[in-house]
Formats: C-alpha cells, sequence, structure tokens
C-alpha cells in the first residue's frame, strides 16, 4: 500500500504521463456524450404495466399528448378563428403527430328543430358573424367539448396533438419541441397567449435549465469552495489542488459515460458540484496532514526536503483512511445504482466513477504536488516563538475559526450523559417523523412553483382539463360487450365516481358520445343523458358518429372500452392513493368478467416512486453492511465497525425525520441523499477512528486518547463539513425543486455528522480500545523476541501484535529508573529491546539480582494483585519496553476474551515459573544452612 501512496512521490514524471494519457482518452470520449431528459428514464424497468401498456396504447392511440393552449379575450373572429385553423393543418403536417383533436374536427351533435344535427364545430372559418356565434354556442353546448377543448367562458381553446416517439431518436423531444414551435409561432401573435405543455415542452424545459444549473452551480461551487479553503486552511495553494482533481476526475467520468453512451440527466447536473465539493475533502485532509508535517519538520532542512518529508509524513498517517474514505463514498454513490430507475442509475455510474476517480488522481497527483510545490509554513498552527517548543500538540496550537468551533465540541464531549441523554430523545423524534415521508417521482414536481411551465401547466388546468392523461380500460370476453346496455352503464358508472370524486379533473367515455346523443334525441333534456337501453338504439347511434370519432374509446369489434381520464396531480402519493380508489371502484363497478387495467406514462412514472423507497433500503442495508464489515476487518472487531455505523446512522434518522415533518417527498433527488450522506459522512468517522487508534498506541488513558484525537482531526473535520455544507447548500439556486431539496438535505447531513464525528463518537470512543489491522501486520516484533517469549507462548503472530499494541510502548534511555523499590503499582513490563538489571536494597547494600535482557517480563506480581514493588529495575542501555496496566488491560481485553484468555493463562505460568525458581531457591539455601 505504501508503495502505490508514495509511488507519484517516487516517480513524478511517470505518474503525471499516466494521468495525462488517461485524461486525453477520456477527454475525446466528451464529444460522445449525449443528454436525456425524457420520462422514460423516470418509469421502473420492472414496472408490470408496462407491456399492458404499449398494447392499450397501440390499439387507443398514444397517451402522448401536447396540448397548445390559445386564448383570447375575443377568439371567435374571422381572423383568429383563421389562425386556429391553420395551426391545426400545421401540426397535422409534422411528420411524428399521430392526430390533431381541436374544433375543427371535434363532433357536435345537437337536436335543432327536431333534426339530429351531427357536424364538426368548427367545419372551416364561418362566414359571417350569425355562423360565428353558432359555432361558439355549438361548442360551449356539448359536454363533451367544454373542458377538454373550450373553456367554459368560450375564450380559451385547446388543441390537443398525439405524438408517436421515435425510439431511435435519442433526442426526439427537443426535435418535436421545436417542431411544434415552429409550426404554431407564426399566429402567435394573433392571440393574447398561446403556449404548449406536453412531454416534449417538459423535456426541453429540463434540458435547457440542466444547463443553466450546470453554468451557475459549477462556478458558484468553485467560489464557495475555494473562500471555505481559504478560511480554514489559510492557504493560498489549498484551493488549487481540489480544482485541479475535480476537473481531471469530471473529464474521466464525462468522457467514461460518452464512451458508455450513459446519457447526462437531470441529477447529473449535480455531480460537477459533488466532485468539485467532496474531491475537495480529501484533498483537505490530505493538506492538512502535510501542515501537520511541516511542524514536525527540521525548520533548518532545506526547502525540497521539508515539503519530502511532510509528504511522506501525511501518507504515513493519513494512507489508509484515505483509500478506505475513497472507497466508502464511491460506494455510497454506486449503491444507487441498484434502483430500477435509469435516471438514478445513470446518476449513480456518473458519480461513482467521477469520485473513484478523483479518489485515484488524488492519492497520485496530491502527493506529487505537494512534494514540489507545497507550502514551506503553516498558519494553522502557532509557531515556536508562541508555545513552549517542548511540549506536546494540542487543541491550544489551533487558532481560528476552527478553535471556536473546536471549543464548543470539547466542552460538550466532556458531558457524555448529557449528550447521550440528548441524542437518544432527539433520534427518537426524527425517527417518527420519518415514517411519514411520503414518495414523489412526478416530472413536473422537479420544477418549482414560480417556473413558467409549472405556471402553464395550473394554468391550462384551471381553465380546461389538467394535462396528464391515463386510460381506464376494459375488456370482456363477450362479442359487441360494449354495445350492450348494462355494460355501457358500467362506463357512466365509472365517469360518475370520477367526477364526483373531485381529484380527477375530466373523463371521456365510448358512453359519453352516447349518452348526448340519447340527450338531443329527447330534445336536450338534460335528465336523458344516459346511455341508450337496447343495443338497437347503439346501433342506431353509432350512425352519428365517424369510426375516428370513436377509435380512442371503443375498439372495432366493441369488446374493449377505453375511458380517458385527465389530471393535474402533480403529487405522486396523492396520485398513488387517488389512482388506488379508482381502481378499487372501477373493478367493482365492471365486476368479475370484465377485466380493469389502469395504464398511461405518468401512472408507470408514479408506480416507479415506490421502487425509490425499495431502492433507498436496499441501497443503504448494503453500504451498512459493506462499511460494518470492513470497519470490523480494519479495526479487527466488531466493535469498531459499530462505531464507524453510529455517526452516519445519525443524519439519516435527522434527515428522513425532517423529511416527513416537513413533507418534503422522497423523489429521484432526495432519494439518493442517505446513501450519500453516510459515503461522505464516513470519512471523518474512519479519520477518528484511525487517529484514535494510533493516539491509544502514545497513551493508555483513553481520555487522553480521545482529547489528542478530536484536536488532530479537528481542522480537517470542520473545514471539510463546512465546505461540503456550503457546495451542497448552493444547490438551493437549482431551477429543479428535487436539486434545491437534495442540496439542503445533504447539508443538513453533513452538518449533523459533523456533530456526531466530534461530539457523539468521541464519548463513545472513550469506552473503548481500538487497534488497526494494517497497524498489526506493519508492526516489527523479532522472530527470536516471540518464540522465546513465556508472555506470547501459543499466540499467533497476529494475536502477538494485536496484545502488543493494545499495551504502551515506553522508551527508556540508560541510567534510567525503571522500577521503585518498594513503590506500589499494577503495571507489568515487556521489554522490546535494551537491557536491565534487577536489584535489592537492603540496609545500605544493593544487590545485584539479575539481568534482564530482550523478551524479559518483570511486574507481574503487581500486575495480577497490587503489592509494594519488591526491587529496583534499572537500565543498562537505551531500549524500548511494553507497559501492560492492569486495569486498561482489563478494559481493552474485554473486545478480544481469546487473546485475554491465553495472556492470563502465559503470566499465570510465568508466575508458577517464579513460585517454582522461588520454591527452588528456598530450598537450595536451607540444603546450604543445614550443611
Amino acid at each position: 500500500m505504501q508503495n502505490f501512496l508514495t509511488f507519484g512521490v517516487r516517480h513524478r514524471t511517470l505518474t503525471a504521463l499516466i494521468i495525462a494519457l488517461v485524461t486525453i482518452v477520456c477527454g475525446m470520449g466528451l464529444g460522445k456524450l449525449r443528454v436525456d431528459t425524457s420520462f422514460d428514464s423516470l418509469i421502473s424497468d420492472s414496472d408490470p404495466t408496462k407491456i399492458i401498456y404499449e398494447k392499450i396504447k397501440d390499439e387507443f392511440g398514444s397517451d402522448n399528448t401536447t396540448i397548445i393552449y390559445v386564448r383570447s379575450a375575443n377568439l371567435w373572429t374571422e381572423e383568429r378563428i383563421g389562425a386556429l385553423e391553420n395551426m391545426h393543418f400545421a401540426l397535422e403536417d409534422l411528420p411524428f403527430v399521430e392526430r390533431v383533436d381541436s374544433l375543427f374536427n371535434v363532433r357536435s351533435i345537437r337536436d335543432r328543430n327536431g333534426m339530429i344535427d351531427s357536424s364538426t364545430v368548427l367545419d372551416g372559418v364561418p362566414f359571417d358573424d350569425e355562423e360565428m356565434q353558432q359555432a361558439r354556442d355549438n361548442a360551449l353546448y356539448s359536454p363533451l367539448i367544454v373542458g377538454n377543448f373550450i373553456s367554459k367562458n368560450g375564450n380559451v381553446t385547446a388543441i390537443n396533438v398525439s405524438i408517436t416517439k421515435d425510439p431511435n431518436d435519442p433526442d426526439f423531444d427537443r426535435h418535436a419541441y421545436r417542431a411544434i414551435e415552429d409550426a404554431i409561432s407564426p399566429y402567435r401573435a394573433a392571440f393574447d397567449e398561446v403556449f404548449q405543455v406536453g412531454p416534449p415542452r417538459v423535456n426541453q424545459d429540463t434540458e435547457t435549465n440542466l444547463f443553466d444549473d450546470l453554468a451557475l452551480l459549477v462556478p458558484l461551487s468553485l467560489g464557495v469552495l475555494t473562500a471555505t479553503i481559504l478560511v480554514f486552511l489559510r492557504s493560498a495553494f489549498a484551493p488549487i489542488i481540489p480544482m485541479i482533481t475535480s476537473t481531471i476526475s469530471l473529464v474521466w467520468a464525462f468522457g467514461l459515460m460518452g464512451y458508455f453512451g450513459i446519457p447526462v440527466n437531470i441529477l447529473s447536473a449535480m455531480v460537477p458540484s459533488l466532485v468539485i465539493v467532496i474531491g475537495s475533502t480529501e484533498d483537505t485532509h490530505m493538506l492538512a496532514g502535510y501542515l501537520g508535517g511541516l511542524q514536525h519538520s527540521d525548520k533548518d532542512a532545506p526547502a525540497r526536503e521539508k515539503r519530502r518529508l511532510a509528504t511522506l509524513f501525511l501518507i504515513r498517517h493519513l494512507g489508509l483512511p484515505l483509500i478506505l474514505t475513497s472507497v466508502t463514498t464511491t460506494l455510497g454513490f454506486a449503491a444507487n445504482g441498484m434502483a430500477d430507475i435509469s435516471l438514478v442509475r445513470d446518476f449513480a455510474f456518473a458519480a461513482s466513477v467521477a469520485i473513484a476517480g478523483n479518489g485515484i488522481i488524488t492519492l497520485m497527483l496530491v502527493p506529487l504536488m505537494l512534494s514540489l510545490f507545497g507550502p514551506l509554513r503553516s498558519r494553522l498552527h502557532k509557531t515556536a516563538t508562541d508555545k513552549d517548543t517542548t511540549s506536546k500538540p494540542d487543541d491550544h496550537d489551533i487558532h481560528g475559526p476552527v478553535a471556536l468551533v473546536l471549543k464548543f465540541c470539547r466542552a460538550a464531549a466532556g458531558k457524555p450523559r448529557m449528550v447521550i441523554g440528548i441524542t437518544v430523545p432527539v433520534l427518537l423524534i426524527f425517527g417518527l417523523f420519518a415514517f411519514q415521508t411520503k414518495v414523489s417521482n412526478d416530472p413536473i414536481a422537479a420544477f418549482k412553483s414560480h417556473h413558467p411551465l409549472v405556471q402553464d401547466v395550473n394554468k391550462l388546468a384551471d381553465t380546461l382539463s389538467g394535462m396528464e392523461i391515463f386510460y381506464i380500460n376494459l375488456e370482456s370476453p363477450q362479442p359487441n360487450a360494449f354495445k350492450k346496455s348494462e355494460n355501457l352503464q358500467k362506463l357512466a358508472d365509472i365517469k360518475h365516481y370520477i367526477i364526483n370524486d373531485g381529484r380527477f379533473d375530466n373523463a371521456l367515455s365510448f358512453a359519453d358520445h352516447l349518452s348526448l346523443v340519447n340527450r338531443e334525441f329527447h330534445g336536450g333534456d338534460p335528465a336523458m343523458m344516459v346511455v341508450p337501453d337496447s343495443e338497437q338504439l347503439v346501433d342506431q347511434y353509432l350512425l352519428f358518429f365517424q369510426r375516428s370519432d370513436l377509435e380512442s374509446y371503443v375498439s372495432h369489434d366493441f369488446q374493449r372500452a377505453n375511458i380517458v381520464v385527465r389530471h393535474n396531480i402533480h403529487n405522486s402519493h396523492d396520485l398513488k392513493q387517488a389512482v388506488a380508489d379508482l381502481a378499487a371502484k372501477a373493478s367493482a363497478i365492471a365486476g368479475p368478467n370484465i377485466r380493469v387495467n389502469l395504464v398511461g406514462q405518468n401512472l408507470m412514472i408514479n408506480n416507479a416512486a415506490e421502487d425509490l423507497i425499495k431502492a433507498q433500503v436496499q441501497s443503504v442495508a448494503l453500504l451498512l453492511a459493506v462499511i460494518f464489515v470492513m470497519m470490523s476487518l480494519v479495526y479487527t472487531s466488531t466493535i469498531g465497525g459499530i462505531l464507524s455505523l453510529v455517526p452516519n446512522i445519525i443524519p439519516i434518522v435527522i434527515v428522513f425525520g425532517i423529511m416527513g415533518m416537513f413533507d418534503i417527498p422522497l423523489n429521484p433527488g432526495t432519494a439518493t441523499v442517505a446513501v450519500i450522506a453516510i459515503g461522505i459522512a464516513i470519512d471523518d468517522t474512519i479519520h477518528l477512528l484511525s487517529s484514535y487508534a494510533q493516539e491509544s498506541r502514545q497513551t493508555v488513558d483513553r481520555l487522553e486518547a480521545v482529547r489528542r484525537t478530536v484536536s488532530g482531526q479537528a481542522i480537517p473535520a470542520i473545514s471539510t463539513s463546512v465546505a461540503l455544507t456550503a457546495g451542497f447548500i448552493v444547490l438551493l439556486w437549482s431551477n429543479f425543486t428535487i436539486l434545491a431539496q437534495f442540496g439542503g438535505l445533504s447539508a443538513i447531513a453533513m452538518i449533523t455528522a459533523l456533530i456526531a464525528d466530534l461530539v457523539i463518537t468521541p464519548v463513545l470512543l472513550s469506552y473503548v480500545r481500538l487497534v488497526g489491522l494494517y497497524e498489526i501486520l506493519s508492526l516489527k516484533v523479532g522472530q527470536d523476541l516471540i518464540n522465546n517469549s513465556l508472555l506470547f507462548k501459543d499466540m499467533s503472530r497476529y494475536q502477538i501484535r494485536k496484545a502488543i499494541l493494545l499495551s504502551e510502548v515506553v522508551e527508556f534511555k540508560k541510567g534510567d529508573r525503571l522500577v521503585d523499590q518498594g513503590s506500589i503499582g499494577r503495571d507489568m513490563y515487556f521489554i522490546l529491546s535494551g537491557s536491565a538489571s534487577v536489584s535489592l536494597e537492603r540496609d545500605g547494600h544493593t544487590t545485584t539480582l539479575a539481568t534482564l535482557k530482550e523478551g524479559s517480563v518483570l511486574g507481574e506480581l503487581g500486575f495480577v494483585h497490587e503489592q509494594e514493588r519488591t526491587a529496583n529495575v534499572d537500565a543498562l542501555s537505551n531500549g524500548e519496553m511494553l507497559l501492560f496496566n492492569a486495569d486498561t488491560v482489563r478494559r481493552n481485553m474485554r473486545l478480544y476474551p481469546h487473546i485475554a484468555a491465553k495472556l492470563n493463562l502465559n503470566i499465570a505460568r510465568i508466575l508458577g515459573a517464579r513460585l517454582a525458581e522461588t520454591s527452588s531457591r528456598l530450598s537450595d539455601y536451607h540444603r546450604e544452612k543445614g550443611t
């Protein structure tokens, strides 16, 4: 691992060439990058209704409908009706248009003096005012036309354009939108207001706003990042590093997307901002480690040597945490790839590749840059003239904004009962609200309420009916089933429920058309707006229609009927409930012999909202499991795995609690918050745990180790968390609601994670002792020392190293008094290197009892039972020894009972050997005295 981490320092030219070559190759893929804002990316691949939907769409026509809204205070004039007719024909000429419905081809059926008049509302432009008024009256008279093609006041009309999408054209929606705009633009001046709403408009506005977001958010993120890093790290060099690494990683990510045909979508728009901000966290940790290394270097050393040593210092202390955090952050994004929605999957690929690339670039390039151009002075720490140079670094060495935050965090962490007493009820409260979180997957809901598209959609719904369309399809096995009165009545009853329910705007069916004819056959009596009571009447009434009038509502064999429902519900939770109620009612009305299917593109989009919850749970569970296993292995204990999860579960509970509390839905944007928050927040947690494991090697006092850990990690933890928070807050300026919500919730998650890491985690750490796997494997212990020591008898090298790392290493110099005769202590010592003499002072005389060498154990009796030391121990040379404090070992070994059992057995063996040796000496003494 060290070879990889130091590769950039050891092979600077080769490293630069590798990165440059990969960047050039990936850069060539940027030209193949495409944008996808279609509704298809919001539909689950596993939706069971997709096949049924395609079949119904082929028979009854597409629900992909664009509505042209036309308003004029005086609509019914020759000039405006002429412009409206030309607009209708221009739209019909478009190659992708399946059909156009407007006042020029919708049928008006009306009784006129005992005669039934069946004709289109407008058959060309009326010749005079009388014909114009008659056409207006016909439009406003028909209940099938009002609310669909004409407003109640007659000032607004609609042209419905059914579109057949070309699946081979990835830019179809953009082309369709522009073609429709070109068709209606020449006639726009004739009216007060003309606009189109429908999938092409939604996708076009999404794409336009996506690029607007990129143009705004990327420089804004860079500015926020630069300002934050300058404030906290106080180095002009600091912002340069993340700018370079993030730019290169974005080229890698988007270039690979181009090669693999993965499009940019609405979520991908935030990838540059995420990479800039998230990628800077490791850069900040590395720079903070480098600046810390400068404090340990010789101030008189040459500049090149100071940079090299400081770089090696950061690699030595941050190598493993840097790799772990890169892996976990990448996993946090990649876990979203489990979603069935391609929008989320494509985002997961883009983000995870970008973050993984950023990690590789950071680990290879940053050490190279620091070793060549790194600053030579740290403004984060007080200089030697400001403090006692003999003192150890602590939180008093830190000044600036970090010191203020650290002061608060340390004060809170000093009251563990209060911290736990506040944390538990807060989590319970937010956890309860979390269960109230709803889901939403509607594309219109992605826009902010003041967006022109949202305003136009609502305007259409207020004056006519909503733009959203779905079908209620009924199928009977009987021939001519929907010529029978009882089945037509079922259609009418379903329509009656829809209108009375009030949640949907309008509905049209075959029964409505026949009921209208029946009413007119009875002199326009509203009470006779009912279905005909015989099949003969149905056949008679059908004569008033052409097949094109009914092809959207009934099949040619009359075995299948279609109810077209329009609505303006853009909340997936509300729509799901309304559709579920409607489906149940429609099935009950239809009876067991008629199969009912509710299908539509917007319903499939709504159904995918449920997959968001499923994917979110799976992603979070997978990521937490991976982190738990990985951290348990790294710290050789399940306690390490649990500790790594606690500060990362807390932000999730808080975020989902806030979503439930403030009715923020789980949508494609907010659905990614949890796993991304875990992937990012684990960064500081890993650095904290790694630092604590290192500090625990320097002192047996856990509280002191925790204090040093928090002080040492304060600068990178606080600075990166603030930078992340600021970076996510930038997303509040996005044109999309889902991205703004994602940014706000992620910012809250970052602050919560920081509090958890600097307040809650230290409280938990104070109760445990961690040993890193890498420390165990890299610890150098002589084989002879292991084989010859009774203390480690029957223990594997791994167990021996772990036991050693759970102790405290104490250095001694020649002449040092290691143990005082008559003192009381519970410490046992194991000599790693050097030698010492054991002597007894009695009556002013000193008697040397033994000489201790490497592998010798002393103080084992005091370790087992507190008592006075019976002899002095003095160092004969420089060396190191392990200090095993009885109370500390007892606490630490609770996590490793198997090692504790072997260690205690070996201590008993040593005591037994000592006792046997003492007994032998006493026997020899008495024997000599007796002779």
